[in-house]
């Protein structure tokens, strides 16, 4: 077995990769820890503030349950994440999900679980039928009719495949090959979705959230007397750092759309480089959904309650990686805004353990934004 290692020196993560995935762990010591690739591709968690040590504890994947008196729910998650053998955020979520809708976690949160995966076919779908729209448009100069169930039935799909047959020609591929790049195009492009939709799918919803908790944070910090709000003002600037280069991602993901003959034309280089940018967006917002969702259940508590929650937010705040917004302006003090240390699951106060808190962080993960 491996021990953990790597305590005494403060966290900071260069790449994105480096920082890892948040795990939706039931087990209170590993509340939003995160799991990443070792120089080995072997997956390994990275526990922070573990046993009131200031740093960051490093533990082999396959060790976790031999050190951690883990859930039945967390022992399925920790196997789930580790048969994919990927830290990549949209993996781990599915882990997440598939393992929460074994109802291990409880009802609410299969339900959740359950709700989610419905609405991201959904907006796979709606995704995809906007895409083709647009695209076949810019292709074509005219307007083939598409209804969002045609991409449900094998009649449906056949029926758009031939009215691809000849901007497929003129592309030089098949019909089948449009078809099928069109398609996963949509599939990378979902998490965002395309202009013109009247859903927002969840990455926008992540940062739009993300937006608001910056304004929400910085009104309460301006009002609050203890040192907590200190913590709520960096969080609101990391917030809005977090937001404003997310949109940026977000903008050049979608750009491609423009010019989509000669992104279809020349795939195997833009599909490389448009799924960088939607990697990089998730890897962005990955961690957030817990925080908004945390501070959505304190907004209407006591001040005690809204601070210990801000606490817990500072503790777990996703920051942006240096090497991965060089030459952005505000970084260094964007990161020096979050050099103070916060134990987890403690009273923001106390320095206890504060069960009430260990209680709503249990709930708000059972909801989705």
């Amino acid at each position: 077995m491996n021990f953990p290692k790597g305590a005494g020196s403060q966290f900071q993560p260069a790449k994105f990769e480096e920082r890892g995935t948040a795990v939706a762990f039931t087990t209170p010591a590993l509340s939003q820890a995160r799991v990443r690739m070792d120089s080995r591709d072997n997956l390994e968690l990275t526990v922070s503030a573990f046993s009131g040590v200031k740093g960051n504890y490093v533990i082999r994947w396959k060790d976790v349950p031999d050190i951690f008196s883990l859930t039945m729910h967390d022992r399925a998650l920790q196997e789930a994440i580790l048969a994919r053998n990927s830290c990549l955020p949209p993996d781990i979520r599915m882990a997440m999900l598939e393992t929460a809708k074994t109802g291990l976690a409880g009802p609410e949160a299969q339900l959740s679980a359950e709700e989610s995966l419905t609405e991201e076919e959904n907006e796979v779908l709606l995704t995809r039928y906007y895409l083709f729209k647009s695209a076949l448009e810019k292709l074509s100069g005219g307007e083939m009719k598409l209804n969002v169930s045609d991409f449900t039935t094998a009649s449906g799909r056949e029926r758009i495949k031939s009215g691809l047959a000849g901007i497929a020609k003129g592309l030089g591929m098949t019909a089948n090959e449009l078809y099928e790049r069109l398609e996963r195009w949509g599939g990378y492009l979902a998490p965002l979705g395309m202009p013109g939709m009247q859903k927002e799918c969840r990455v926008r919803r992540l940062i739009g959230g993300i937006s608001g908790l910056a304004d929400s944070l910085t009104q309460w910090a301006d009002t609050d007397k203890s040192e907590a709000s200190y913590l709520a003002h960096g969080i609101a600037r990391v917030a809005l750092f977090t937001e404003d280069f997310a949109r940026d991602l977000a903008t050049a993901a979608v750009r491609p759309v423009e010019y989509a003959d000669r992104v279809l034309a020349n795939w195997d280089k833009a599909v490389a480089n448009f799924r960088q940018d939607i990697e990089r967006l998730w890897w962005t917002v990955d961690g957030w959904e817990f925080i908004l969702l945390l501070w959505k259940d304190a907004e209407d508590r006591d001040r005690d309650s809204q601070r210990a929650a801000v606490t817990e937010i500072y503790r777990v705040l996703p920051i942006i990686p240096e090497k991965e917004a060089m030459n952005r302006p505000n970084l260094r003090a964007m990161q020096e805004s979050t050099r103070m240390q916060v134990r987890a699951l403690e009273g923001w106060n106390s320095g206890v353990l504060d069960i009430e808190m260990i209680r709503r962080v249990e709930t708000v993960k059972r909801r989705r934004i």
